[in-house]
């Protein structure tokens, strides 16, 4: 038995008990043939119906009564940040979309993820899946939205989140509800397998993410020309990119360098805005 250091994305994930094994596995593990490794696989068993969860956060529509398609936005490591309540919602309303932001880490008391173990844990990424399927819930309960046209985009740990929803087949809020599209910003490949529902996805990538192999397992699972999913990496961007509160090089707690760019938000921005328009 030993502790697997593995990456679950832009932080770094210490999966605690998890083993390495050979020939058959326990219920509920399951083996990436990409890494090789066994975890405790998915989050929830398939077809779950997700237990209600209130959820507080920002709210944002373009002007008038419409219905607007939505997007619900899942921050990362950095709790509430300018990108996410306020950059991010005038991007997606200039689009003629309507937003929500729910405050995922004040549901547990937090400001930003105090370490590691705290995202390493199943029952709190758990918790996380259903505070963003109540969100879903409650963007289905606004007269402005097109419900039928509701996705989902994550940075950082909201990608991670993103990525456990997309192994999870038939994956439902508590009204039974699911989410028409992906976008997971500067998240995570490793063991993606798709054995969910296969929404489309737009992996859209930060070049400068120093993951250690990061980029090499997002090629092996590009390589397996999963249906519905596209990718872009967007040159010299660092973690964080579009994050104008990092102009200094910090690092988050998983060590990666957290770098705001323009320029890389803007293409980032190119490269949904076409996305949005295919998936609409």
């Amino acid at each position: 038995m030993q502790n697997l250091i593995g990456r679950l994305g832009i932080i770094t994930l210490i999966a605690i008990g998890v083993t390495f094994t050979t020939g058959s596995v326990s219920a509920g593990e399951r083996c990436s043939p990409l890494s090789g490794r066994c975890f405790e696989w998915p989050l929830v068993p398939n077809g779950t119906a997700l237990e209600i969860i209130s959820t507080s956060g920002v709210w944002s529509k373009p002007e008038g009564n419409g219905p607007f398609p939505a997007i619900i936005i899942a921050e990362s490591c950095g709790g509430s940040k300018p990108a996410v309540d306020e950059m991010w919602p005038a991007f997606f309303n200039s689009l003629g979309y309507a937003t929500y932001t729910p405050r995922i880490l004040d549901e547990f008391g937090e400001r930003y993820c105090p370490n590691l173990r705290f995202v390493a844990s199943n029952s709190n990424r758990t918790k996380m899946l259903r505070i963003l399927y109540s969100a879903l819930d409650e963007m289905h309960g606004k007269e402005y939205v097109n419900n039928n046209s509701i996705g989902i985009i994550g940075f950082s740990l909201g990608g991670i989140l993103i990525r456990d929803a997309g192994e999870i087949k038939d994956l439902k809020s508590p009204g039974g509800n699911k989410f028409k599209y992906a976008i997971n910003v500067y998240g995570n490949c490793t063991l993606l397998e798709r054995q969910g529902d296969n929404i489309p996805t737009l992996m859209l990538l930060a070049e400068r993410d120093t993951a250690k192999g990061k980029h090499k397992m997002c090629e092996k699972v590009q390589d397996q020309g999963f249906e519905n999913m596209s990718w872009h990496i967007i040159k010299d961007a660092y973690h964080a990119f579009d994050d104008d509160t990092q102009t200094s090089g910090k690092t988050d707690v998983g060590g990666n360098t957290m770098e705001y760019s323009k320029d890389a938000t803007n293409e980032a921005k190119d490269v949904i805005r076409n996305f949005l328009v295919k998936v609409k």
